[in-house]
């Protein structure tokens, strides 16, 4: 990629003159948008890509069948309609014909009709076919089990070719599913599920989203450039409005530059000094409320986490004392409202069919010890009982004094202080705490460095599935393991309609809570901060996608 002069200074012109937006219209409309995010893509091909920049930038210049809105409910996208048949394995699609492929090959910003063509059924299944094909190497096939033949292609017993997905025409596209599942819609809205036209596809010669000449779009917007040095500090991906698709689906931005930043201090400081419009935030002051735009999304529950090699604190006598023995009750007016006391897996921000899962199945039902059968809560008598029996079981006389291991930026730490002090009044040892970078963090999780962590779990997707799917044992990171969890699992990817079914899902957050391999202790949310004036940017807090389709500026 190569660094066009004229076209940087003209970034930097616009974002220091009118901080991120060009105001020329009443409605909102025609404005350019400016977003400091923490990394750079790694890969815009969406059947690679995992992650979160690439996945934010692939959202906005993808369309897919189907998305999600902002209750989470499934609407159609470049699908005109669908149907599904009784036995739930079939999935029939008609296409609308006004959704486009577009490649500015001559540089002039207009749409012309040979760099402008409909996109096909025949796109989605050539998608399909590149996620299962071996030499792809996608790291998503496993979300999509379900389909026909996916299992017998991935053992090596069927080519990739076979997987059920079949283009009828261009816009008839039929999914045949191996058996029912109920995130099936949910699937198609990811970004392994955006369309691939095969023609650009091999006309790239392997450079398929890894630079701006190897991107075509289909969404809101196209890449005009993007640029990417490993050394230097001026990396952006400059987005402009995609003509093409403006009929169906109004886009209200002129164009949206991704400034790439190396880590949150940096995002904020671009917030704070107008550079970037938007920010996304675990913390959020009442004075940045008061002078912003923000939403907040509790899609995280955060717990305690112990290393399964240490044979001390991974105790089972000594988990139970360290989860009898939070008084969550005392958290009342002493934590501000971007936490809450949490008895649960399943944060409140996921949701089926619009409503929150903690609605349908209430968090107390969850957390049910096996031996009394009664709610794990505050109980000083029986944590102190844990401690004594685990301190015989090892034939110890106390425990090491330990630091408490927390990613960065994630909450106040004064909230955990909360937790330790508990601790330390009835167990009589010193549990500190050690902030370390998110990347830090997550490293010494993998390594097993580390005794106690405090550990944020979330959905891939907004689906209470999805969130069991982090116990699992291919997906879990910090070392759990559960026979028992990936039967009820591959149950779950099996059950049709989640709402008619919400004592399966229980079944499993009770399971891995009775292990006490994982202490829900808050709820805790996420904010999408927006500068004054800026409006209708969405934020997806599970795929962790922003969306700059509908974004207005209004003075």
């Amino acid at each position: 990629m190569k660094k066009p002069f004229a076209l940087t200074a003209l970034l930097m012109a616009l974002s220091v003159m009118l901080t991120g937006c060009e105001k020329t219209e009443s409605d909102g409309s025609n404005y350019s948008f400016d977003y400091a995010m923490v990394g750079h893509p790694e890969s815009l091909d969406p059947q690679f890509a995992v992650d979160e920049c690439s996945l934010t930038v692939i959202g906005n210049i993808y369309t897919g069948l189907v998305e999600t809105d902002e209750s989470g409910t499934i609407k159609n996208a470049a699908a005109l309609d669908y149907t599904v048949s009784e036995d739930g394995l079939t999935y029939s699609f008609r296409l609308r014909d006004n959704c486009y492929w577009f490649y500015d090959e001559d540089k002039d910003e207009t749409v012309s009709d040979d760099e402008c063509k409909p996109v096909t059924a025949y796109d989605f299944e050539f998608a399909f076919r590149r996620i299962f094909n071996p030499e792809t190497c996608s790291p998503h096939r496993e979300k999509y089990l379900c389909l026909k033949n996916a299992q017998s292609i991935i053992n090596g017993n069927t080519d990739y070719t076979q997987i059920g997905v079949h283009a009828l025409s261009d816009t008839e596209l039929v999914f045949e599913l191996d058996y029912e599942c109920g995130d099936f819609l949910n699937l198609l809205s990811l970004t392994p599920a955006m369309p691939c036209n095969e023609e650009f596809f091999y006309s790239t010669k392997g450079r398929y989203g890894l630079d701006d000449e190897s991107v075509m779009s289909d969404g809101a917007f196209f890449i005009r450039q993007w640029f990417y040095d490993p050394y230097g500090n001026d990396n952006f991906i400059y987005m402009q409005r995609n003509l093409a698709n403006t009929e169906y689906d109004r886009i209200y931005p002129t164009a949206v530059n991704f400034y790439m930043k190396d880590g949150f201090s940096e995002a904020q400081s671009a917030f704070d000094t107008g550079e970037s419009d938007v920010l996304l935030s675990f913390t959020c002051t009442d004075k940045i409320k008061e002078e912003n735009n923000v939403k907040m999304y509790r899609n995280y529950t955060v717990g305690i986490i112990s290393n399964p090699d240490n044979p001390r604190y991974s105790n089972m006598n000594i988990k139970k004392a360290l989860a009898y023995g939070i008084d969550k009750e005392s958290f009342d007016g002493q934590i501000s409202e971007d936490a809450s006391k949490a008895y649960g897996i399943i944060p409140p921000g996921i949701t089926v069919e619009g409503k929150s899962y903690r609605e349908l199945v209430p968090e107390r039902n969850a957390y049910i010890s096996s031996d009394d059968s009664k709610t794990v809560e505050y109980n000083p008598q029986l944590a102190v009982s844990y401690y004594e029996n685990g301190m015989k079981q090892m034939n110890l006389q106390s425990l090491e004094n330990i630091k408490l291991l927390v990613p960065e930026n994630l909450m106040d730490i004064e909230y955990l202080h909360l937790v330790t002090q508990n601790w330390q009044s009835l167990f009589g040892f010193y549990i500190g705490i050690e902030e370390v970078p998110e990347e830090e963090f997550y490293s010494r999780i993998a390594e097993k460095d580390f005794t106690l962590a405090v550990y944020p779990i979330t959905g891939a997707y907004n689906s209470p599935v999805s969130v069991i799917e982090q116990f699992s044992t291919d997906k879990n990171k910090f070392g759990y393991s559960n026979p028992q969890i990936d039967l009820i699992f591959d149950s779950l990817n099996k059950i049709n309609d989640f709402s008619e079914n919400t004592d399966a899902i229980l079944e499993a957050e009770k399971l891995i809570l009775d292990t006490f391999d994982f202490i829900p202790v808050f709820y805790k949310s996420e904010y999408l901060i927006m500068g004054s004036g800026n409006d209708d940017i969405l934020y997806d807090p599970f795929t962790k996608q922003i969306d700059f389709r509908h974004a207005k500026y209004f003075e």
